[in-house]
């Protein structure tokens, strides 16, 4: 007879139990060790590669390991169109687990005061609290997969090009918290930021990838030891240049700039008479400033790299009339992507659509709805437009699209499905579309006499 598993949940809290006092000890003992120079790059390699996962699940991923490049629950993969491979081990790190508490106290007014019944006794309610406690879970690295390709959607590496800097650098500027500017520093020194005039000087003269070093270095000074900064904590200037240097190895590692030169033989040292939770903090800070400047430049670069791009998109909550309802424009894919899922399908009375606008004067026509509702409309543009279908930015828009949507529809050659209000919509698009077109000119009867 075969054995039959009876869920036991007081076995399955003790043996969650077990585990996070086992994860808790590792994570004690990762933060002692990480401060060793070697252990101490290599969790900060790993953050660059992880800028948005606190430092206690990074210290874990870095653990357990340490070539990951891009990590996701299974089911995360699963809706990526990506399948854990068979056999393959998950990578334990935590993930939050609200609860909501009911609690009795004191009721109070308006004023915030304690309010009394009749016989001068507090009265009482019952409260709900919303707390966070934590839970072990798997992720699994993206070479643990197989699948779909991932679309190449947003910043990866800078590529040393004098226009791929420039951009770069643009976005630089954007993100310091302080002004960045130019000069002839005589002392010797790469740069430096300026605490009472609240600005930053780069050397003139130096190198593409050495100015951009130098300049995250003194954004990392310019947001963690401003004057604001250092009135609450006073720090030596051992611990600044620690705290300084080891964001900015982060956010140039994350970008795939060379930081060979970075050498941290030094933080054993400094690390030596600190307690552990003033240790944690030092890892907090620096995680915390690095994952800002990296989501900071990131914004920027795709800001000014869609300025530039022959295709924008947009995102219409009522795809027959623009006006009504949300709409966006000049967007990235990923943006538009995003706008899209949040906005409700039922809100109004009307399909929201995914729209492109392409720079090409050759074009008859340059603009069209991708996605109308939950369908993909690529063979009504073949249909209707098949120059513009066939443009290659299009092609790979309606790709990625396909990748970043799996759950879209799409039209068959000659058939509209949808609800009516989306072929309402097709309608509109083919009536647009038509109003476009130039109107063929007519040959009189004359020859080479023509009417328009």
């Amino acid at each position: 007879m075969a054995n039959t598993y009876q869920y036991d949940p007081k076995k399955v809290a003790e043996q969650r139990k077990a585990e996070m006092k086992d994860i808790t000890e590792k994570l004690e003992k990762g933060v002692q060790d990480v401060f060793g120079s070697e252990q101490f790059q290599n969790l900060l390699d790993t953050m660059a590669k992880f800028p948005h996962y606190s430092v206690n699940n990074n210290i874990l991923i870095m653990m357990q390991k340490p070539d990951a490049t891009l990590v996701q629950s299974y089911t995360g993969w699963k809706k990526m169109g990506r399948f854990v491979k068979k056999g393959e081990k998950g990578i334990r790190i935590l993930a939050p687990a609200p609860f909501k508490l009911e609690k009795e106290q004191e009721k109070l007014d308006e004023a915030g005061k304690v309010i009394l019944d009749k016989d001068g006794e507090a009265v009482k309610e019952k409260v709900e609290i919303n707390l966070t406690a934590f839970k072990p879970v798997s992720t699994f690295d993206i070479s643990q997969t197989e699948g779909e390709p991932l679309p190449s959607i947003g910043v990866d590496e800078l590529t040393g090009s004098v226009e791929g800097y420039q951009t770069f650098f643009e976005a630089i500027k954007a993100a310091s918290p302080v002004p960045i500017g130019f000069e002839d520093i005589k002392s010797g020194a790469k740069g430096y930021f300026h605490v009472e005039d609240n600005r930053i000087a780069i050397n003139n003269g130096m190198s593409e990838i050495q100015t951009v070093k130098t300049a995250i270095h003194e954004m990392a000074h310019a947001k963690l030891h401003n004057l604001e900064a250092q009135k609450d904590n006073k720090q030596s200037k051992n611990s600044k240049e620690v705290e300084a240097e080891s964001v900015a190895y982060t956010v140039c590692q994350h970008y795939g700039i060379d930081t060979s030169d970075y050498s941290f033989a030094y933080v054993a040292t400094w690390s030596q008479g600190k307690e552990m939770p003033e240790l944690k903090e030092s890892l907090n800070t620096i995680r915390e400033a690095a994952a800002d400047l990296i989501t900071k430049i990131d914004a920027k670069v795709q800001e000014l790299t869609a300025e530039k791009e022959p295709i924008s998109f947009y995102v219409a909550e009522c795809g027959e009339f623009h006006s009504m309802g949300e709409f966006h424009e000049n967007l990235t894919l990923q943006q538009a992507v995003d706008i899209y899922k949040s906005i409700p399908s039922d809100r109004m009375n009307g399909v929201k659509t995914i729209g492109f606008v392409i720079k090409d004067d050759q074009l008859l026509a340059n603009e069209y709805d991708l996605v109308v509702g939950n369908r993909l409309n690529m063979q009504e543009m073949k249909d209707i437009l098949p120059d513009l279908a066939a443009h290659p930015l299009v092609v790979k828009a309606a790709d990625e699209i396909k990748k970043l949507l799996p759950e879209l529809n799409e039209v068959e050659k000659g058939v509209v499905k949808g609800t009516e209000k989306e072929k309402s919509v097709s309608k509109k698009i083919r009536e647009k579309t038509k109003a476009a077109r130039p109107k063929k000119a007519k040959t009189s009867k004359k020859k080479e006499e023509v009417a328009i």
